[in-house]
């Protein structure tokens, strides 16, 4: 998430005007061979003859706006609503909890007090609430528990919640070498970050972002929904692409305030509501405009080679998945077929299909925004964030150089008749707030 201007990252704040997980998930580390390996087996399986998804509802908020005329079904570039000028995003990052864990780890005689108050600080209980969304145990007793079993180097010690800090102290070194370069003020490091994230904020988006820069656990990233996010410095031992994914989290805190102002009119819920799987669907369609547009925003693909190992090997995985987009367009084909026709797996488990393991959908997601930024500027991907997703699928199938390359594939029909039903209903959706 994008960090202010860089003074010592402990707490800094400035404003990002615009004029501004990997999320990970539960199964992310068991998931990556077999994601890949099943993926058309499970696809063809969901198209055959499921019964119905149920879904909680966290991204329903990312569905409504006040935008799009009712003329989505007739291919007609949809209008967008002037932005009301607001204050802006300001941004807080906080670097504690990883220099408390770092001198812990270091620290034979560390004490269960102060390993308990090192795991209230806010970033750690971060990390001790991703533990129990992945359904582990996470509590401050673990977690302190598994942090004086690394300072004692007692790596046989039993870490229910999978902390790691025993790998967190073999890696302390090139930990604190990536933190000096991020906050050294020379580097400028932050202050690029607002930059980017800036072209991509909403003008009628304001509020307050906290990034919490953390060591542990099993995700690289991550966020809850609420306008804060955890980057976990252990996982990216390069402050250029520590920098480049912190621009990814923060964009999707920033997409979390812009959500919390838009919200479903009367009629668009009631036409919602005549749509099957209405809310599935949307929020298949949110989760493919969030992450694409926060991996545009923290381009990894764009990075330039020879950087660093790290930052080259994550490159090639980002470009390798990009080259291979024609999976991701089958695989949003299939779900959304799936979906209308119901299925007998859990939305969870088509999200995981596409976001997590080898995040096939990231790939579809990332060129879709990329493509509209091309043609139509940075400032579109700016509109349609906070908006209903279906509107960013449109957006797409309206540009000029729509199915005309490798690079601007086409999408199948049952996607884009499902985003054109649920963008007529987005067309009644208002800014309320």
């Amino acid at each position: 998430m994008d960090p202010r201007y860089w003074q010592p990252l402990d707490s800094t704040s400035a404003g990002i005007t615009r004029n501004p997980r990997r999320k990970d998930n539960p199964q992310k580390e068991q998931y990556n061979a077999m994601a890949t390996q099943n993926l058309f087996a499970v696809l063809f399986f969901f198209a055959a003859g499921m019964r119905r998804f149920i879904l909680t509802g966290l991204a329903t908020l990312t569905i409504f706006t006040s935008v799009l005329a009712a003329k989505a079904a007739t291919n007609v570039p949809l209008p967008v609503e002037p932005a009301v000028k607001a204050p802006g995003v300001t941004v807080t990052v906080d670097s504690n909890s990883t220099k408390a864990v770092l001198g812990a780890v270091l620290n034979p005689g560390l004490t269960m007090t102060d390993a308990l108050r090192i795991a209230a600080l806010p970033g750690n209980q971060g990390l001790i609430r991703k533990a129990r969304s992945y359904g582990r145990p996470g509590t401050d007793a673990l977690f302190a528990e598994a942090l004086m079993a690394a300072a004692r180097h007692d790596d046989t010690a039993s870490d229910p919640g999978k902390f790691n800090f025993g790998r967190v102290r073999d890696h302390v070194a090139q930990i604190q070498a990536t933190l000096t370069k991020l906050e050294d003020p020379a580097a400028n490091l932050l202050s690029s970050v607002k930059a980017r994230i800036s072209e991509f904020t909403p003008s009628d988006v304001g509020g307050h972002v906290t990034g919490y820069l953390i060591v542990g656990g099993t995700s690289g990233g991550f966020a809850f929904g609420d306008p804060e996010f955890f980057l976990d410095l252990d996982r990216f031992p390069s402050a250029a692409l520590a920098t480049t994914v912190m621009q990814h989290e923060l964009f999707h805190a920033v997409q979390g305030i812009a959500r919390t102002s838009r919200l479903w009119s009367t009629a668009s819920a009631a036409c919602m509501a005549k749509i099957p799987h209405s809310e599935e669907l949307s929020r298949l369609f949110a989760s493919l405009e969030m992450e694409g547009s926060a991996s545009l925003v923290g381009d990894v693909a764009a990075m330039p080679a020879g950087i660093d190992t790290a930052s080259d090997e994550q490159r090639k995985k980002a470009l390798r998945n990009v080259g291979m987009v024609g999976r991701s367009v089958t695989l949003l084909e299939l779900s959304t077929h799936g979906l209308n026709t119901g299925a007998q797996v859990s939305y969870d488990n088509i999200y995981e299909l596409g976001f997590y393991g080898d995040e096939v959908l990231y790939a579809l997601g990332y060129v879709i925004a990329r493509a509209i930024a091309a043609e139509q500027g940075k400032s579109a991907i700016a509109e349609l964030t906070g908006r209903p997703g279906a509107l960013f699928v449109q957006r797409y199938r309206n540009l000029k150089s729509y199915g005309k390359s490798d690079a601007v594939p086409a999408l199948y029909p049952e996607t884009l008749r499902s985003a054109d039903q649920l963008a007529i209903c987005a067309a009644g959706s208002v800014n309320v707030r």
